[in-house]
Formats: structure tokens, C-alpha cells, sequence
């Protein structure tokens, strides 16, 4: 038996590898598992390709063919039961549209806040 069948499943996207890997590595320790991506693109094939996953967490500013706003977005419409963290360093919730039930974080609080936040909403799922 896969370790990881048992841990609920995060889609992680962000470009910057040092922070990716910093991110991962705290959830893991708080009991996740997490699929890294590096563009909006990656994030939303691994959406598809990993209907299992309970979560997504993505930068607002994300390179791809749409931001991290959008891809939160289109997340939740395409699974209304996906726990949906977008964070930021520079941009507070009014400068996207933040889908509802949707959290927002502001790094570099990110670390501290994300495993509570995300254990909070996957609750509630």
C-alpha cells in the first residue's frame, strides 16, 4: 500500500523552485501529499489528470496563459468541493476575484498559516 493513499492530495503551483519546495516540504510534514507546478498550465493538467485531489494552492501571479486568480477560479467551477488557497506577496484579495469559500494569504505569513488553513477547509469538504 502506497503512504500517500491515505493523505489527502494538494495541488501546489509555484514558479519560484526554493519557495515550491520550502511550501511542499511544510505540508508534507503537516500530512499532505503535494504535486508541484511551476506555470498555470502545469496546475491545471495536474487538476485534470488528479481528480483525487482535495486541494489546490497557488500564487496569484504565476506564469501560464492565465494568473493564479484564474486558475482559482476555474478550479472551483470545474470542483466546487476543492479547498482553494491562492496566496501573494505583493496583492491583497480585492486586486482578483477570490472565488468563494476560497482563502487568501499574504507571504511571507505563508508558512505559518497555510497547513492550518488547508487542514480547516478540508474539513469542511
Amino acid at each position: 500500500m502506497n503512504p500517500d493513499e491515505h493523505r489527502a492530495l494538494v495541488i501546489l503551483v509555484e514558479e519560484e523552485p526554493d519557495q515550491r519546495r520550502a511550501i511542499a516540504d511544510m505540508l508534507d510534514r503537516a500530512g499532505l501529499a503535494v504535486l508541484g507546478a511551476e506555470t498555470t498550465d502545469q496546475g491545471l493538467r495536474l487538476l485534470d489528470a488528479t481528480p483525487d485531489a482535495r486541494g489546490l494552492v497557488t500564487d496569484a501571479h504565476v506564469p501560464g496563459a492565465i494568473d493564479g486568480w484564474e486558475l482559482a477560479q476555474r478550479a472551483r467551477a470545474l470542483r466546487p468541493d476543492l479547498a482553494v488557497v491562492l496566496m501573494s506577496g505583493h496583492s491583497d484579495p480585492t486586486s482578483g476575484f477570490l472565488p468563494e469559500g476560497a482563502a487568501f494569504l499574504l507571504k511571507p505569513n505563508v508558512p505559518a498559516n497555510l497547513a492550518t488553513t488547508l487542514e480547516a477547509m478540508l474539513a469542511q469538504a
